[in-house]
């Protein structure tokens, strides 16, 4: 069976740091997958990266791999969509033998933004990772989970998600394009992610 990378082939190479890890500004949020098929799901899908790249630069037979498992949210800026998804997907994979995915709790805060009512709990996560950036891809996601606000381009709504505050119900997933890590609301989803990334 073909590999998720053979579907990345324009991206192959594209390079990976061996330092410290890169601020986390470009954070891609994953949607829950449409559940329309055919014409209508691609149509949906048209729209996720606006006015860039057709689909963001992903093959259409690396979308059919990713369409069941996740839908990509439309972020609004333009460093989204021309090709920097496919880049960071291919970067994963080519490093995949450094990579791990597990599970943690973490704890969450969110402020209703109607009421004012503030929501706190724990929830679990699943992250895929570089090894060697476990501890500091773990207290990004923490501080992601309990501030709304953060120094990236745009919303990351984790806090929202895990509280599933409205309008964040669809959110069930991130991908972290600076330094190549992913975290998922649901747990299904992000193992059968990281099955697809780093052991298909």
């Amino acid at each position: 069976m073909d590999t998720f990378i053979n579907y990345l082939n324009q991206y192959k190479n594209y390079g990976w740091r061996n330092n410290n890890m890169e601020r986390s500004w470009l954070i891609q949020r994953l949607e829950k997958p449409y559940e329309v098929e055919g014409k209508m799901a691609d149509l949906a899908n048209a729209f996720s990266f606006g006015g860039g790249l057709v689909n963001g630069g992903l093959s259409k037979e690396a979308m059919a791999l990713l369409k069941p498992l996740f839908a990509f949210d439309y972020m609004g800026s333009a460093e989204f969509e021309f090709g920097e998804v496919p880049k960071t997907f291919s970067k994963i994979v080519e490093n995949k033998e450094n990579y791990i995915d597990f599970t943690i709790a973490i704890k969450f805060k969110y402020k209703e933004w109607k009421t004012g009512e503030i929501k706190t709990g724990v929830h679990d996560v699943f992250i895929i990772c570089n090894k060697e950036d476990r501890d500091e891809v773990v207290k990004r996601i923490s501080k992601f989970a309990t501030e709304s606000y953060h120094d990236t381009k745009e919303m990351v709504g984790l806090d929202g998600a895990l509280a599933n505050a409205e309008y964040k119900e669809r959110l069930i997933g991130w991908l972290e394009l600076d330094n190549g890590y992913m975290f998922f609301k649901d747990q299904e989803t992000g193992k059968k992610t990281a099955d697809l990334l780093l052991r298909s």
